[in-house]
């Protein structure tokens, strides 16, 4: 086993999305905590708690898998999420979720006011909307009445973890430290439990095995994706100097106008010497030289950068119709000058 990934496991907890959702399995410790989630219900019963259940809105629509989902007796869904990381989308995300959900809460034939209620609560590592709040309850409202909530049996509740403001009732608060793994009251029987049931979590042999497998997974995932990312910055880097090379090439073209203007003016003037004819004339071809010279190394450069985009490319396992189609594009390449490049 990884040394890195056997620690990783023995230290993963509640804010560990893996561990979350094997723990919110079990039946009353999923009960408790949407009864202290939602006091209000009164929740009396669920259904056992599925992980991992996949709704697709659409046939060619993104499909959503939920972390924890489950129903009360009153018919009430209730989708349950650990965030761990802050990818700028949480607003976004929570749409997409509470859509799948609703879905559900609609039956064939069934009249809209008697559409189920549904709930989807994210539990987040980090403040989802950085405003300073431990609990966020969403609704839709009237703009011009801002009051006024509109009861369409959609609530959209987000905990901020890590906040250390208190607002919440204590035994909410209690769940809320065990996930950041704050100093817990031991005699809360919620809390009892969950440190029994993640003890049970972390001796099953196939949970700890899946846990290595899919954290392989998206470690080999966030390598290739920095290795495209690399590669895009290369390329983005190569089109910057390039473009920094035809300013001043175009600088220099304007200079050796310039140059030519003057040198127009003095013989409209009558030059007074020779001597000063020649000098002029000297510094033209200097000038022409450099930007020769310039015109010669920007056309290297260019060379060497569609030949490392060519390799960084084929490292990624990309074809090489796509590797032309993308070199001709960037660059503006002719096909006779894809194929010389492509036949070194």
């Amino acid at each position: 086993m990884n040394e890195f990934l056997r620690k990783k496991w023995e230290m993963a907890g509640l804010s560990d999305d893996y561990i979350f959702n094997k723990v919110m399995l079990d039946y009353d410790i999923c009960l408790e905590v949407l009864r202290r989630i939602l006091p209000d219900l009164h929740i009396k019963k669920i259904k056992l708690p599925n992980n991992q259940q996949e709704f697709i809105v659409a046939p060619d629509a993104k499909a959503v898998r939920f972390d924890i989902y489950t129903t009360d007796e009153q018919g009430n869904h209730y989708d349950i999420e650990m965030q761990v990381a802050d990818h700028h989308n949480i607003a976004k995300r929570i749409r997409y979720y509470q859509t799948a959900s609703s879905m559900e809460a609609y039956d064939k034939g069934q009249p809209y006011e008697q559409a189920d209620d549904s709930y989807v609560i994210f539990f987040c590592n980090f403040d989802p909307f950085q405003l300073g709040q431990q609990r966020y309850v969403l609704h839709k409202h009237i703009d011009e009445i801002p009051e006024q909530i509109i009861e369409d049996g959609q609530t959209d509740i987000l905990f901020n973890v890590p906040s250390l403001r208190h607002d919440v009732d204590p035994k909410m608060q209690a769940f809320l430290d065990m996930i950041a793994q704050r100093e817990v009251e031991a005699t809360d029987p919620l809390v009892v439990k969950l440190k029994e049931r993640i003890a049970v979590v972390k001796r099953n042999r196939k949970w700890r095995s899946e846990y290595m497998r899919r954290s392989v997974y998206e470690m080999d995932q966030e390598m290739r994706e920095k290795k495209i990312r690399e590669g895009e910055r290369k390329v983005r880097d190569g089109k910057r100097e390039i473009l920094e090379g035809n300013r001043e090439l175009l600088e220099e073209k304007r200079e050796l106008q310039k140059g030519k203007r003057e040198l127009q003016k003095g013989k409209r003037e009558i030059q007074k010497s020779k001597r000063e004819i020649k000098e002029g004339q000297d510094r033209l071809k200097e000038k022409e030289q450099l930007i020769q010279e310039r015109e010669q190394k920007l056309h290297e450069n260019q060379q060497t950068i569609i030949k490392t985009s060519i390799v960084a490319m084929r490292e990624l396992n990309i074809d090489e119709t796509t590797i032309k189609k993308e070199i001709k594009e960037k660059f503006n390449l002719s096909d006779k000058k894809i194929k010389d490049y492509f036949a070194e």
